[in-house]
């Protein structure tokens, strides 16, 4: 976690599964092993009390978990501080699955970059297949100055621990992850899926979720205004139920991203209120529309050419929209709620 003015923060898997397997075939089909503990980050020793409720510091931690790189967050509904779900110090969002995520910077001027790792149940196969993936959502609307979303937000596996703790060197950027998502991830709303396999080429140990790429070579796209009107290209992700396994019914898979909202602007404030700012990050083609969760019109705006637009939502009902429209890359959308 990042105080505004400093950088310094308060299957193979053996016969035994196998043999499982057929043990128990006429009472349920067998489930692929997910290797990662803890996936949605739900087990802790006990609720995490102040002053220990963000940086990985003792006491809150999940367990398996511990930090890679710096001062990442854990977030947990049991607590009602600025670490508590939805609401927290990076803004409002509720868990993926459970009720806990972590989340990490991901994109900070001097190749800044928080990240968490845990050791897999099991240790790779050579030359086995695996199947990865995780929840990804771009914090934004806290009291923390995060304004933008970046790309390569991935799962490096390597063979050693690197457990970070105060003034100990940064783990490094690698410019390379086993899994990661090219696109940038622009929802601040739902929950982004970024998937994919490789081949082991080591007996890999340990998985360590983060940005593992410099920045010259990261994407990033405006999400909305930080807290102080400023634009920073600072950026923040939250991260929900991780899974790695040898069976494509193991974890959900996509084509490396699925249902990613946007092109390479944002909406702000999401939640909103009373006014809702489009940034589209390209000219629209067609008509921009309004609809609801049942695909119904709420609202259509003629206009084309435009590349931004601010939109009245005062007496509209409380609830979850999609707001459409056309580029040159065709039909792109954002996702937003709408509070009392």
């Amino acid at each position: 976690m990042l105080i505004a003015t400093t950088y310094n923060r308060w299957p193979g898997v053996g016969a035994s599964i196998l043999l499982g397997c057929l043990l128990f075939v006429a009472m349920a089909p067998c489930q692929a092993q997910n290797l990662v503990p803890n996936p949605s980050f739900e087990q802790i020793d006990s609720c995490p009390v102040f002053p220990a409720l963000t940086g990985f510091q003792p006491g809150a931690i999940p367990d398996h978990w511990f930090s890679f790189n710096d001062t990442p967050d854990y977030f947990n509904a049991c607590v009602d501080t600025v670490s508590s779900v939805p609401s927290n110090v990076f803004g409002y969002q509720e868990a993926f699955d459970g009720q806990a995520y972590v989340g990490m910077a991901t994109f900070l001027p001097g190749e800044y970059r928080e990240m968490v790792g845990a050791e897999l149940l099991l240790p790779m196969l050579i030359g086995e297949t695996y199947y990865a993936s995780f929840y990804v959502n771009a914090a934004h609307g806290g009291i923390q100055p995060f304004d933008i979303g970046s790309s390569n937000i991935g799962m490096l596996f390597t063979m050693n621990p690197y457990e970070w703790v105060f003034d100990m060197p940064g783990y490094g950027l690698r410019n390379y992850s086993q899994v990661y998502s090219a696109s940038v991830i622009t929802d601040t709303l739902g929950w982004t899926l970024v998937s994919g396999s490789f081949v082991a080429d080591s007996a890999y140990r340990y998985l360590v979720i983060g940005n593992h790429f410099q920045n010259a070579l990261t994407d990033t796209a405006f999400i909305g205004p930080s807290p102080w009107d400023i634009y920073y290209g600072w950026a923040y992700s939250l991260v929900d139920q991780v899974c790695v396994s040898t069976s494509t019914q193991g974890c959900p898979l996509a084509n490396l991203v699925l249902e990613l909202s946007g092109a390479v602007g944002g909406i702000f404030p999401n939640p909103v209120k009373d006014q809702l700012h489009a940034r589209f990050g390209e000219k629209v083609i067609g008509d921009i529309r309004v609809v609801d969760l049942l695909g119904r019109s709420v609202r259509v705006e003629k206009v084309v050419g435009v590349e931004n637009i601010t939109l009245s939502v005062v007496g509209w009902a409380k609830g979850q929209y999609v707001l459409e429209w056309f580029g040159k890359a065709g039909k792109r959308s954002f996702k937003f709620v709408i509070v009392e």
